[in-house]
């Protein structure tokens, strides 16, 4: 039987009067490493803002969830 493990990654962005809207983290330069150590997406889970008319809808988190075999 298969076992896997699991990665989590979470980007965040802060969204406001003064914020860029840029990612905490660049996953495109971090995937070429994760890539060469086995890990494969599985998923991504994007969480939005729910605050300020202007910002709700916002995707002010993402999840992105990697696997590999053990």
């Amino acid at each position: 039987m298969k076992r896997w493990e699991y990665k989590v990654i979470t980007c965040e962005r802060s969204i406001g009067l003064f914020s860029r809207y840029e990612w905490d983290k660049d996953i495109e330069e971090m995937l070429p490493k994760l890539g060469e150590e086995g890990w494969e997406l599985v998923n991504v889970i994007a969480e939005s803002s729910a605050y300020g008319e202007n910002n709700a809808g916002s995707t002010t988190e993402e999840k992105w969830i990697f696997k590999r075999e053990k």
